[in-house]
């Protein structure tokens, strides 16, 4: 094996097991390359300390070994597993998992140029993982003292992985606390003011600065220097989330102002109690506000949507529905893909958790595919569309009615790959708008139809694309809406198009 030379390209080198193939990322100390384990056909992560940066610090490579042993201590879904540690001709490298998808940071940077915040679902979701792996990772008397967007990766599925141990700290092994203190945008007060004096609660702080940014929409502080946001988080108060929020709940902006005090003493005690607590108080508003109309599960969303798929509802199943044959792009004039979703009548169930254990239940006539904002039904209601315009890197689902559409039930289905309605960012795709699947590092023009795109989700491996003929033998996938088939969809090859018309009858009288 060539030996590594200082200074030299690493696209192609061999450190350990894995052939470095591309650079991913670089970060404060070190670059990040994937590479690929050809014996075993693994690809990973490979985190390699920077060689200017070992010049200048003499503590980095201590401080590696002490990321490398700090994840191997770490068995946990949400934490960045390690496959290889080593030093190979000076060059030191860690070798982890491939996470596939983007980080918090991308998704919420995405959000704000879009003018929305991330679904509380979601939020919740997030939060909840990550705070089972802080509380695992305390247990063992590690902190971690660098949470921050970016070190929270994110796969299609919202599976969170809480990743870069570079700051990681051990209070009863670690003498030095290391030349960087951790971000200045995410740092708890007493992090700030000394680095060894971080606490499990220093990344409690740090967890609410993403939690209050998720919620609210923007982080409590902001400043032109590291300086001034650390002397922000030391001193000043963070601006009340309802003060910008207004729709948050009471019982939440406390959570928030509780993990975010300023004496590690007045947070919570652990991770999981505070995102738990959070969670408890979106609950019990959903619950206070349920009543005969469809309420919906509490979220932050745009002006000019309506509200969310409802939580706590059992809709009676609907009528079975009628498959529509696809419809060939050559074969017609341009018209765009949808699903029909059924107006069912159906009764609903809506259980309402209080302070007692008493529930209440009342009967509502809904259409379980459409928003909770409709609550006179139509006399005689049309048949409703949705349509499907897919290509090669793109999926998108266009909302041509007059009526907002609940997807959260659906489910696309290629063989043994799928795609859950669930997963969409926000599930309630507003009437003229759509929802796109799009190929990470692609650009596509929104289909005719889409007035504007709703929201968007980034995917990073096209062999996981259900509407594509990958295998060659896959030449449909399927659509179903509460585990019912809708319709069978005819698959695309590469640099095709594709289009697949579904229809409802709209329901009977009576």
């Amino acid at each position: 094996m060539p030996k590594l030379k200082p200074g030299e390209s690493l696209i192609g080198a061999q450190l350990g097991d894995y052939v470095l193939t591309r650079m991913l990322a670089t970060g404060g100390m070190a670059k990040v390359y994937e590479g690929v384990d050809n014996k075993l056909r693994r690809h990973a992560a490979v985190k390699v300390l920077d060689d200017d940066k070992l010049s200048s610090d003499i503590t980095l490579t201590e401080r590696f070994q002490r990321e490398a042993r700090a994840i191997a201590q770490l068995d946990h879904p949400n934490i960045i597993p390690i496959y290889q540690y080593g030093e190979q001709d000076g060059v030191y490298f860690l070798a982890m998992k491939l996470i596939r998808g983007n980080d918090l940071a991308h998704e919420l940077s995405h959000l704000r140029h879009a003018g929305e915040r991330m679904d509380v679902k979601i939020t919740l979701h997030i939060l909840e993982q990550i705070a089972a792996a802080l509380d695992i990772a305390h247990a063992a008397n590690i902190i971690h003292r660098d949470i921050k967007p970016s070190n929270i990766l994110l796969d299609q599925m919202h599976h969170a992985i809480l990743t870069d141990f570079g700051l990681v700290f051990q209070p009863s092994i670690d003498t030095t606390s290391g030349t960087s203190f951790g971000t200045p945008r995410y740092i708890a007060p007493e992090q700030a003011m000394s680095s060894g004096g971080a606490l499990p609660q220093s990344d409690l702080y740090s967890l609410g600065v993403i939690a209050y940014q998720m919620l609210v929409g923007q982080t409590p502080f902001a400043g032109d220097s590291p300086l001034e946001l650390a002397l922000a988080h030391i001193s000043k108060p963070p601006p009340p989330p309802r003060s910008i929020n207004p729709g948050m709940p009471e019982a939440a902006e406390r959570e928030l102002l509780k993990v975010l005090a300023k004496d590690p003493a007045d947070r919570h005690a652990t991770a999981g109690e505070f995102v738990s607590a959070l969670k408890h108080a979106y609950e019990a508003e959903d619950a206070r506000n349920h009543a005969p109309a469809l309420i919906e599960s509490p979220a932050i969303i745009d002006e000019d949507e309506g509200d969310l798929p409802p939580t706590g509802i059992m809709p009676a199943p609907p009528p079975q529905p009628r498959q529509q044959q696809p419809v060939s792009r050559a074969s017609r004039a341009p018209l765009w893909v949808g699903i029909a979703l059924l107006a069912a009548a159906a009764v609903l169930l809506i259980v309402v958790n209080g302070g007692s254990a008493g529930q209440q239940a009342a009967a509502e006539t809904a259409d379980p595919l459409l928003m909770a904002g409709d609550q006179t039904p139509e006399a005689t209601p049309e048949a409703l569309t949705m349509r499907l315009v897919y290509a090669e890197s793109m999926f998108a689902i266009v909302n041509e009615t007059d009526r907002d559409l609940n997807t959260g039930t659906l489910r696309f289905v290629r063989d043994a790959e799928q795609y859950d309605g669930a997963n969409i960012v926000r599930q309630i795709v507003p009437a003229g708008s759509c929802f796109r699947l799009q190929l990470q590092g692609r650009q596509s023009e929104l289909p005719t139809g889409c007035g504007r795109l709703h929201a968007e989700t980034l995917l990073p491996d096209p062999l996981r694309f259900f509407w594509r003929s990958l295998p060659e033998s896959a030449s449909s996938f399927e659509v179903y809406y509460d585990d019912q088939l809708l319709a069978t969809c005819p698959t695309i090859a590469r640099g095709s198009e594709g289009d697949c018309l579904l229809t409802l009858p709209p329901p009977t009288a009576g």
